[in-house]
Protein backbone atom coordinates (compact mmCIF):
# COMPACT_ATOMS: atom_id res chain seq x y z
CA UNK A 1 0.00 0.00 0.00
CA UNK A 2 3.14 2.47 1.00
CA UNK A 3 4.45 1.27 -2.79
CA UNK A 4 1.16 2.09 -4.46
CA UNK A 5 0.47 5.33 -2.48
CA UNK A 6 3.87 7.03 -3.99
CA UNK A 7 3.21 6.37 -7.00
CA UNK A 8 2.75 8.74 -10.15
CA UNK A 9 -0.26 7.96 -12.20
CA UNK A 10 0.81 9.84 -15.51
CA UNK A 11 3.49 12.36 -16.03
CA UNK A 12 3.21 13.42 -19.97
CA UNK A 13 6.76 13.17 -19.75
CA UNK A 14 7.19 9.65 -20.93
CA UNK A 15 7.28 8.58 -17.10
CA UNK A 16 5.81 4.90 -17.58
CA UNK A 17 3.41 3.32 -15.06
CA UNK A 18 5.62 0.18 -13.78
CA UNK A 19 5.91 0.16 -9.98
CA UNK A 20 2.79 -2.09 -9.64
CA UNK A 21 2.00 -5.53 -9.58
CA UNK A 22 1.12 -6.98 -12.89
CA UNK A 23 -2.17 -5.42 -13.92
CA UNK A 24 -5.42 -7.25 -13.74
CA UNK A 25 -8.33 -6.96 -15.61
CA UNK A 26 -10.25 -3.63 -15.53
CA UNK A 27 -13.71 -4.07 -14.58
CA UNK A 28 -16.43 -0.63 -16.17
CA UNK A 29 -14.92 1.89 -14.58
CA UNK A 30 -16.68 4.23 -12.47
CA UNK A 31 -16.40 7.55 -12.11
CA UNK A 32 -17.60 10.27 -9.84
CA UNK A 33 -16.23 13.95 -11.48
CA UNK A 34 -15.54 16.41 -8.26
CA UNK A 35 -15.23 19.86 -8.11
CA UNK A 36 -13.25 21.29 -5.79
CA UNK A 37 -14.72 24.50 -4.30
CA UNK A 38 -11.77 26.79 -2.18
CA UNK A 39 -12.57 26.38 1.56
CA UNK A 40 -14.60 23.08 1.51
CA UNK A 41 -12.97 19.67 1.54
CA UNK A 42 -14.04 16.89 -1.15
CA UNK A 43 -11.95 14.14 0.46
CA UNK A 44 -10.86 13.53 4.30
CA UNK A 45 -7.46 12.39 5.27
CA UNK A 46 -5.47 9.81 2.68
CA UNK A 47 -7.96 9.53 -0.13
CA UNK A 48 -7.08 6.32 -0.56
CA UNK A 49 -9.08 5.45 2.17
CA UNK A 50 -11.99 5.78 0.27
CA UNK A 51 -11.61 5.55 -3.34
CA UNK A 52 -8.83 6.50 -5.52
CA UNK A 53 -8.74 10.43 -6.57
CA UNK A 54 -6.42 11.49 -9.50
CA UNK A 55 -6.64 15.14 -10.44
CA UNK A 56 -6.37 16.14 -14.10
CA UNK A 57 -4.16 19.89 -14.67
CA UNK A 58 -6.62 22.39 -15.94
CA UNK A 59 -4.29 25.00 -15.65
CA UNK A 60 -1.42 25.90 -18.39
CA UNK A 61 1.05 25.28 -15.58
CA UNK A 62 1.08 24.73 -11.86
CA UNK A 63 3.82 25.16 -9.55
CA UNK A 64 4.37 21.82 -7.49
CA UNK A 65 5.46 22.82 -3.97
CA UNK A 66 8.51 21.28 -1.47
CA UNK A 67 6.33 21.69 1.44
CA UNK A 68 2.85 23.50 2.65
CA UNK A 69 4.97 26.45 4.57
CA UNK A 70 7.27 26.98 1.78
CA UNK A 71 7.42 28.85 -1.42
CA UNK A 72 9.88 26.37 -2.63
CA UNK A 73 9.54 24.47 -5.61
CA UNK A 74 10.19 20.97 -6.52
CA UNK A 75 8.77 21.24 -10.39
CA UNK A 76 5.62 21.91 -12.67
CA UNK A 77 2.27 20.43 -13.29
CA UNK A 78 1.61 21.04 -17.22
CA UNK A 79 -2.04 20.97 -18.49
CA UNK A 80 -3.33 17.37 -18.80
CA UNK A 81 -1.19 15.89 -16.63
CA UNK A 82 -2.84 13.33 -14.27
CA UNK A 83 -1.74 12.75 -10.55
CA UNK A 84 -2.72 10.91 -8.01
CA UNK A 85 -3.72 12.65 -4.51
CA UNK A 86 -1.99 10.77 -1.56
CA UNK A 87 -4.02 13.34 0.52
CA UNK A 88 -6.09 16.22 0.45
CA UNK A 89 -4.28 18.87 2.82
CA UNK A 90 -7.43 21.49 3.01
CA UNK A 91 -7.44 24.98 1.58
CA UNK A 92 -7.31 23.81 -2.05
CA UNK A 93 -4.37 22.08 -1.64
CA UNK A 94 -3.49 18.18 -2.40
CA UNK A 95 -0.37 16.02 -1.42
CA UNK A 96 1.18 14.30 -4.53
CA UNK A 97 3.70 12.15 -6.23
CA UNK A 98 6.21 13.47 -7.96
CA UNK A 99 9.26 11.71 -9.44
CA UNK A 100 8.97 9.39 -6.60
CA UNK A 101 8.79 12.18 -3.90
CA UNK A 102 6.13 13.98 -2.49
CA UNK A 103 4.82 17.53 -3.39
CA UNK A 104 1.85 19.67 -2.64
CA UNK A 105 -0.11 21.04 -5.32
CA UNK A 106 -3.24 23.33 -5.92
CA UNK A 107 -6.14 21.30 -6.95
CA UNK A 108 -8.47 24.34 -6.71
CA UNK A 109 -11.18 25.48 -9.00
CA UNK A 110 -10.12 25.94 -12.40
CA UNK A 111 -7.06 24.60 -11.29
CA UNK A 112 -7.56 20.62 -11.75
CA UNK A 113 -10.10 18.23 -12.35
CA UNK A 114 -10.87 15.69 -9.70
CA UNK A 115 -12.55 12.25 -10.26
CA UNK A 116 -13.09 9.60 -7.95
CA UNK A 117 -12.95 5.85 -8.89
CA UNK A 118 -12.76 2.77 -7.63
CA UNK A 119 -9.66 1.29 -7.33
CA UNK A 120 -5.77 2.22 -8.41
CA UNK A 121 -6.08 0.01 -10.90
CA UNK A 122 -9.06 2.08 -12.40
CA UNK A 123 -7.57 5.10 -11.51
CA UNK A 124 -3.97 3.57 -13.73
CA UNK A 125 -6.35 2.79 -16.76
CA UNK A 126 -8.00 5.83 -16.97
CA UNK A 127 -5.49 8.01 -16.53
CA UNK A 128 -2.85 5.75 -19.57
CA UNK A 129 -6.13 6.45 -21.35
CA UNK A 130 -5.81 9.85 -21.07
CA UNK A 131 -2.13 10.43 -21.40
CA UNK A 132 -2.67 8.33 -24.63
CA UNK A 133 -4.95 10.73 -25.99
CA UNK A 134 -2.79 13.73 -25.13
CA UNK A 135 0.19 12.14 -26.79
CA UNK A 136 -2.26 11.76 -29.64
CA UNK A 137 -3.57 15.37 -29.99
CA UNK A 138 0.22 16.32 -29.32
CA UNK A 139 1.69 14.41 -32.27
CA UNK A 140 -1.15 15.84 -34.23
CA UNK A 141 0.02 19.11 -33.16
CA UNK A 142 3.37 18.38 -34.51
CA UNK A 143 2.87 17.36 -37.68
CA UNK A 144 -0.04 20.99 -38.40
CA UNK A 145 3.58 22.43 -36.75
CA UNK A 146 5.96 20.93 -39.44
CA UNK A 147 3.70 21.64 -42.23
CA UNK A 148 3.49 25.60 -41.26
CA UNK A 149 7.18 25.81 -41.36
CA UNK A 150 6.48 25.66 -45.10
CA UNK A 151 4.51 29.13 -45.53
CA UNK A 152 6.01 31.31 -47.54
CA UNK A 153 7.40 28.38 -49.83
CA UNK A 154 6.64 27.82 -53.75
CA UNK A 155 4.14 26.45 -55.65
CA UNK A 156 5.51 23.72 -58.54
CA UNK A 157 3.29 21.94 -60.29
CA UNK A 158 3.69 18.17 -59.82
CA UNK A 159 6.38 19.16 -57.02
CA UNK A 160 6.59 16.42 -54.40
CA UNK A 161 9.15 18.64 -52.22
CA UNK A 162 8.41 21.66 -50.27
CA UNK A 163 12.16 22.61 -49.66
CA UNK A 164 11.97 23.06 -52.89
CA UNK A 165 8.41 23.67 -54.42
CA UNK A 166 5.43 21.53 -54.17
CA UNK A 167 2.40 21.67 -55.32
CA UNK A 168 -1.50 20.63 -52.97
CA UNK A 169 -1.14 16.97 -52.99
CA UNK A 170 2.62 16.77 -53.27
CA UNK A 171 2.72 18.91 -50.39
CA UNK A 172 0.09 16.86 -47.57
CA UNK A 173 2.13 13.68 -49.31
CA UNK A 174 4.98 15.38 -47.67
CA UNK A 175 4.26 16.26 -44.63
CA UNK A 176 1.89 13.16 -43.81
CA UNK A 177 4.54 10.73 -44.75
CA UNK A 178 7.65 12.90 -43.18
CA UNK A 179 5.94 13.71 -39.88
CA UNK A 180 3.04 10.61 -39.60
CA UNK A 181 4.53 8.16 -41.69
CA UNK A 182 1.56 7.92 -43.47
CA UNK A 183 1.92 6.89 -47.46
CA UNK A 184 -0.65 8.48 -49.52
CA UNK A 185 -0.96 8.55 -53.34
CA UNK A 186 -0.12 10.91 -55.71
CA UNK A 187 -3.04 12.80 -56.55
CA UNK A 188 -5.38 15.31 -54.80
CA UNK A 189 -7.96 13.07 -56.49
CA UNK A 190 -7.16 9.54 -55.19
CA UNK A 191 -5.90 10.83 -52.05
CA UNK A 192 -9.56 11.61 -51.41
CA UNK A 193 -10.30 8.09 -51.43
CA UNK A 194 -8.28 7.37 -48.24
CA UNK A 195 -8.93 7.35 -44.33
CA UNK A 196 -12.05 8.26 -42.60
CA UNK A 197 -14.60 10.88 -43.10
CA UNK A 198 -15.27 13.57 -40.72
CA UNK A 199 -18.78 14.54 -40.70
CA UNK A 200 -18.24 18.00 -39.45
CA UNK A 201 -16.30 20.54 -39.54
CA UNK A 202 -16.26 20.92 -35.93
CA UNK A 203 -14.47 17.15 -35.76
CA UNK A 204 -11.68 18.29 -37.64
CA UNK A 205 -8.29 17.95 -36.37
CA UNK A 206 -5.32 18.92 -37.02
CA UNK A 207 -3.82 17.03 -39.70
CA UNK A 208 -6.57 15.76 -41.15
CA UNK A 209 -7.26 16.84 -44.92
CA UNK A 210 -10.01 18.96 -46.46
CA UNK A 211 -10.35 18.28 -50.12
CA UNK A 212 -12.37 20.82 -52.80
CA UNK A 213 -13.69 20.75 -56.16
CA UNK A 214 -16.81 20.99 -57.88
CA UNK A 215 -19.52 18.23 -58.01
CA UNK A 216 -18.00 15.21 -56.88
CA UNK A 217 -14.44 16.06 -58.51
CA UNK A 218 -11.94 16.66 -56.36
CA UNK A 219 -9.20 19.08 -58.05
CA UNK A 220 -7.59 20.63 -54.26
CA UNK A 221 -6.13 19.48 -50.76
CA UNK A 222 -5.31 21.17 -47.42
CA UNK A 223 -4.52 20.11 -43.75
CA UNK A 224 -6.42 21.35 -41.62
CA UNK A 225 -4.21 22.69 -38.66
CA UNK A 226 -6.93 24.44 -36.04
CA UNK A 227 -8.76 27.38 -35.25
CA UNK A 228 -10.82 26.70 -38.60
CA UNK A 229 -7.21 27.06 -41.12
CA UNK A 230 -5.57 25.20 -43.29
CA UNK A 231 -2.22 24.68 -44.61
CA UNK A 232 -1.77 24.16 -48.37
CA UNK A 233 0.01 24.66 -51.52
CA UNK A 234 -2.00 27.51 -53.03
CA UNK A 235 -1.31 27.81 -56.40
CA UNK A 236 2.41 29.64 -58.31
CA UNK A 237 1.00 33.19 -57.46
CA UNK A 238 0.47 33.08 -53.61
CA UNK A 239 2.33 29.76 -52.78
CA UNK A 240 2.35 27.50 -49.66
CA UNK A 241 0.18 29.94 -47.63
CA UNK A 242 -2.59 29.17 -44.68
CA UNK A 243 -6.42 30.06 -45.57
CA UNK A 244 -9.62 29.92 -43.72
CA UNK A 245 -10.66 26.01 -43.92
CA UNK A 246 -14.13 26.62 -45.95
CA UNK A 247 -12.78 29.16 -48.22
CA UNK A 248 -14.07 27.03 -50.92
CA UNK A 249 -16.79 24.39 -51.64
CA UNK A 250 -15.60 21.19 -49.43
CA UNK A 251 -16.13 17.87 -50.76
CA UNK A 252 -14.85 15.53 -48.33
CA UNK A 253 -13.03 16.22 -45.05
CA UNK A 254 -11.12 12.74 -43.97
CA UNK A 255 -8.95 11.75 -41.32
CA UNK A 256 -5.66 9.54 -42.69
CA UNK A 257 -3.97 9.91 -39.31
CA UNK A 258 -6.29 7.26 -37.45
Amino acid sequence: MNNTRKLLIGILSAMTITTLSPATAFATTRVRKITYQYGQSVMSGPALKSGTFIATIEANSLDIYKSMSSNETIGKANKGEVFQILEDMGSGYARVSYNDVEGYLSIKDGDATIEELDTVEEAIASATKKIMEAQASNKRTEIANFAKTFVGGRYIYGGTNPYIGADCSGFVKFILANAAGVGLPRTSAEQATRGATVASADQLQPGDLIFYGSGRSVSHVAMYIGDGKIVHASSTKTGIKISNYNYRPIIRMANVIG
